[in-house]
């Protein structure tokens, strides 16, 4: 008696486990976007933050302060380009588009030459900034703008990981 009650307990338990599962695959789906919103601010916020301590730390004069928005803009247009291009990416990802090979390169090609150009304005942007710093700012601007890079390498791995996670569940399915 006690055996197949416990039997029907886990019966009616996985039955609901699936049923479950189903309802929250559909709720994960609805949320995908909304946890990409929220990711998005949260990168959003820490650059804001990053670039806030890089400011601070940097302990601009009057006119140095002038220097600093041209700077400031490069660094968030390029965030914001990359943000735009793993998003397109995602969306293709999500509505099931799979890219050939060859466009697969080329996708890659664009993503490379656009990073290219925003690295060199903010190069450009920081040069005048960068030229009127004393060497104890100089020295804490490498130090600093370091803190704004690890990231790009630190989300790839995490992207990577991510997709490669994605890929092997497609596979086992």
């Amino acid at each position: 008696m006690m055996r197949s009650l416990l039997v029907a307990a886990l019966i009616a338990g996985s039955l609901s486990a699936s049923t479950f599962a189903l309802a929250a695959e559909g709720d994960q789906q609805a949320s995908r976007a909304e946890r990409m919103q929220r990711w998005t601010a949260d990168r959003e916020t820490m650059l804001d933050a990053k670039l806030a301590g890089m400011k601070a730390g940097l302990g601009l004069t009057a006119d140095q302060e002038k220097l600093w928005s041209p700077f400031e803009s490069a660094v968030k247009d390029a965030d914001k380009s990359r943000m735009d291009a793993m998003g397109e990416m995602m969306r293709m990802r999500a509505q099931g588009e799979r890219m050939s090979p060859v466009d697969h390169l080329e996708a890659m090609a664009d993503r490379l030459s656009q990073g290219a150009t925003n690295v060199k304005k903010i190069a450009d942007a920081a040069k005048t900034l960068y030229d009127s710093l004393d060497e104890s700012q100089k020295h804490k601007f490498g130090m600093l703008g370091r803190m704004l890079m690890p990231e790009r390498s630190r989300f790839a791995m995490d992207m990577m990981q991510h997709h490669m996670g994605e890929h092997d569940r497609d596979g086992a399915e």
